[in-house]
């Protein structure tokens, strides 16, 4: 027993230390310091060096300290593996020297849109430069569809697009680095063009012919003479190609993927594979060009151009170059999500505040830490010693959760804290689960470590079952969602394993120690409810009726109000810019527009690049009105009426398309379709089908009703309640299962009882935790709705509405779904 303490305690050490370590900067450094303190062997040329690029900075101000340190190194012919050691296998050049100091001033906590702000850039096109028979605003919306791909290729990063014209963009995402930004402006306008071109047969003949007579040479027909970048000893030199203009007919519609990967002798490539169209079409032109060089060209840039020894029939080829870790991810995502139909141009750059205010995410990051303080100061006192070691899992489940989205370099927004707040609702809900299994083993009388190994044993299967349903929804969530959806399953998912962790096995080695060390006898807890013994299924009858009524009523009151429950986030609307002298709170400016009878208007401030132009931007939906009807006029009206310190002028009017299109809006059904086939198949292979039915039903209830009952306070549906309803989900499948976990295990225990009575007895004796899971994501809530202000408020509204009908329907929907199913089977057989 001794060792096997010492050595849990050793995994939980190392686990939470490099979890704790990864979370660390979790600012930004600023490149200069870094970039000298990482140096070695430091000499004048290093000094001359940084000076140059400080230089550079001065005449171009929008040049970075990496990118000016780059340029300095290629002015001066200085190689920086002299002064920097970075862990690869052959000697490094300039720009993975410079990739590597850039990745150790990154901070680890990314904030997104809503929390910290970020970078907006809009993006327009030329549309005289349209492909043949291509409307508009289809090329539009193919522009924004592979953007929102190549920003947001994994789900982590909080990105927002949307159309602001026939021919513009607008895109913004949580860049705050110059670097990022640079990189970012790359990855934009990137065509991803990929050709495949055949090399002239006497390359270097032409090249000799070339050099010794520059100007009176000409290009043999049907070719061009191109420049291809590559490395002779550690030094960038730059290769002369004769390339056939026309290229070979393997196109890159047919690529099917494409990764980076390490190069045998060190640097990185990036590997393609082609579907079964372009893998024939490759096969036969390195078949007809055996002994021929073929050049990899992307946008007009010869990559790479080996010679075909033979048929290369598999399909795969491989781009070589002298890429960086970030230079090789950056070209296969660009590759992976396709070509642009058309240039694009990034026409002007501005600087955003948080989407949900300053002002609100003071107050909420405020309220969430008041309802975490309630939750552990409620735990200590219902479950005392128990509790005080519930809430060291709970917050080596936060640690847990927030390292490992650092690890992924993920963005935390909105809708990662509601797969966050979920998450803590179910690590509280599996301690909860496992001490109140426990209490039922101390009320048998057996000695302390019988009840703590005999509690595990019982709530592990329960924690397995509640944890695995919500973490196949989460997985498919992030298959086929995008944007915000894939975001919450990201989170979710990550928080579902780590709570598993921290209830099963921390907490356990936790509860292990105490006993093995005589330090405790009995565990004291309180308790709501001695022996309950209510008939939940009689008062299920009225239930039903009440359950009934109000899904109708929610779905006319949805239907009613048709586009009006919609925000701008599904409909699209009027963006509003205006100039002004003071600053207002964006709170402040929402009130009074509102008492104006404007509706879900989104209130922000955005800067110019230079930081001169200051700009106030108000975004309301096409279904916005107000008692005069909708008039540009009367906003401006309104904000000088109620604000005249502000002196607004307006100076813009754009329209915008919606952050959630068509196809969102389909990957988003289809991923809720295939979570609900899922989870059916799941609790029928556990349980039973009629189980899989009535927690469907249950969910489909909690959600519907949700909906129904924000939509008649006045809310609209926006990416934010969108969150709240998935963490709704989530919560609800959680407590159902728990409720059939225990009727499950009294079928094969209580014999003697009807089914009926089976069930009213599961559900009594699981309702203390359902009533403590409940109150511990109310403390939470409850806290946000009161005190946590504008878009925070809508995610509380939801989320309590939700708790409140999940806790209900898993005791008066769920359960008595089963039980009228099981009579209905009885009368039949």
């Amino acid at each position: 027993m001794g060792k096997s303490i010492i050595w849990r305690f050793i995994i939980i050490a190392i686990i939470l230390g490099a979890w704790g370590y990864s979370i660390f900067p979790y600012k930004d450094k600023p490149f200069y310091p870094q970039f000298e303190t990482m140096a070695e062997n430091k000499d004048e040329t290093f000094t001359k060096l940084i000076a140059k690029a400080e230089d550079l900075q001065k005449e171009n101000k929008l040049l970075t300290p990496s990118f000016a340190i780059l340029n300095a190194a290629k002015q001066q012919q200085i190689q920086l593996n002299k002064y920097f050691t970075v862990p690869m296998q052959e000697e490094p050049a300039n720009e993975q020297i410079i990739d590597y100091i850039r990745h150790k001033c990154q901070g680890k906590l990314k904030l997104g849109l809503d929390l910290r702000g970020g970078t907006e850039f809009i993006i327009g096109f030329d549309k005289n430069n349209l492909p043949k028979n291509r409307d508009v605003l289809d090329v539009r919306d193919q522009i924004i569809e592979i953007l929102q791909n190549r920003i947001n290729e994994k789900g982590v990063v909080n990105a927002e697009i949307k159309a602001t014209g026939d021919t513009s963009i607008s895109l913004r995402m949580p860049t705050v680095g110059e670097d990022e930004k640079h990189i970012v402006r790359k990855l934009l306008k990137q065509t991803a063009k990929l050709e495949f071109r055949i090399v002239h047969d006497k390359n270097a003949e032409l090249v000799n012919n070339y050099n010794k007579d520059s100007e009176n040479f000409k290009n043999p027909a049907g070719y061009e003479r191109c420049m291809m970048e590559d490395k002779v000893d550690n030094k960038t030199v730059y290769r002369q190609l004769f390339l056939k203009i026309r290229p070979e007919p393997v196109r890159g519609e047919d690529l099917e993927n494409a990764r980076a990967d390490i190069q045998q002798l060190g640097g990185f490539k990036v590997n393609l594979t082609f579907n079964t169209k372009g893998a024939k079409d490759f096969g036969n032109v390195t078949t007809k060009n055996q002994g021929k060089r073929l050049a990899i060209v992307l946008d007009g840039t010869p990559y790479s151009a080996p010679t075909i020894n033979s048929p290369i029939l598999g399909g795969s080829a491989e781009i070589t170059g002298n890429f960086s870790a970030t230079e090789a991810n950056r070209l296969a995502i660009v590759l992976k999500c396709g070509k642009l139909p058309v240039s694009i141009n990034i026409d002007s750059e501005f600087g955003t505040d948080p989407t949900l205010g300053r002002d609100s995410i003071k107050s909420g990051t405020l309220s969430i830490l008041a309802g975490f303080v309630a939750v552990v100061v409620f735990m200590i006192i219902y479950y005392m010693i128990a509790g005080v070691i519930a809430n060291l899992a709970l917050l080596a489940n936060i640690l847990l959760v927030l390292g490992t989205l650092t690890i992924a370099g993920a963005t935390v927004t909105l809708p990662g804290l509601a797969g966050i707040v979920l998450t803590i609702g179910m690590a509280v809900d599996a301690n909860v689960i496992i001490f109140e299994r426990i209490r039922e083993e101390i009320q048998k009388s057996k000695s302390i470590g019988t009840c703590i190994r005999t509690g595990y044993d019982r709530a592990m299967v329960t924690i397995l079952d509640a944890n695995i349903t919500t973490l196949i929804t989460a997985l498919i969530l992030f298959n086929y969602g995008t944007g915000a959806i894939k975001g919450f399953a990201v989170t979710l998912s990550i928080g579902i394993i780590a709570s598993m962790f921290t209830a099963l096995f921390m907490t356990r080695t936790l509860l292990d120690v105490l006993v093995y060390k005589d330090m405790i006898k009995t565990l004291k807890m309180l308790q709501f409810f001695k022996k309950p013994s209510i008939d939940f299924l009689k008062k299920s009858k009225a239930t039903k009726i009440v359950s009934i009524f109000a899904i109708i009523a929610s779905i006319l009151i949805v239907g009613i109000k048709g586009d009006k429950a919609l925000s701008v986030d599904f409909t699209g609307g009027t963006a509003l810019t205006y100039k002004y002298a003071k600053e207002i709170k964006v709170s402040q400016i929402k009130k009074a527009l509102k008492q104006s009878g404007l509706l879900d208007v989104r209130v922000g401030y955005k800067y110019a690049a230079n930081k001169s132009d200051k700009l106030l931007e108000i975004v309301l939906p096409q279904t916005s009105t107000n008692k005069d009807g909708f008039a540009i006029e009367n906003v401006g009206k309104n904000l000088n009426t109620a604000f005249p310190e502000m002196k607004s002028k307006h100076v813009q009017t754009n329209s915008i398309g919606a952050l959630i299109g068509r196809k969102f809006k389909k990957k988003a059904l289809f991923a809720m379709v295939l979570s609900i086939i899922a989870i059916i198949i799941y609790i029928s292979f556990r349980f039973e089908f009629k189980f899989a039915i009535a927690a469907n039903a249950a969910l489909l209830h909690d959600v519907l009703i949700a909906t129904g009952i924000f939509v008649f306070t006045g809310g609209q549906l926006s990416l934010t309640v969108l969150a709240a309803l998935l963490t709704i989900i989530g919560y609800s499948l959680n407590d159902t299962i728990v409720v059939f976990d225990r009727i499950r295990e009294d079928l094969g225990l209580l014999e003697d009882k009807s089914y009926k009575e089976i069930i009213n007895i599961s559900i009594n004796e699981t309702l203390s935790r359902t009533i403590l899971t409940s109150l511990t994501t109310l403390f939470v809530v409850v806290i946000l709705f009161l005190f946590g202000g504008g878009a925070i408020n809508d995610f509380a509204l939801v989320m309590l509405i939700g708790v409140l009908i999940g806790t209900y329907s898993s005791i008066f929907i769920a359960s008595p779904i089963v039980a009228f199913w099981h009579s209905k089977e009885e009368k039949t057989s």
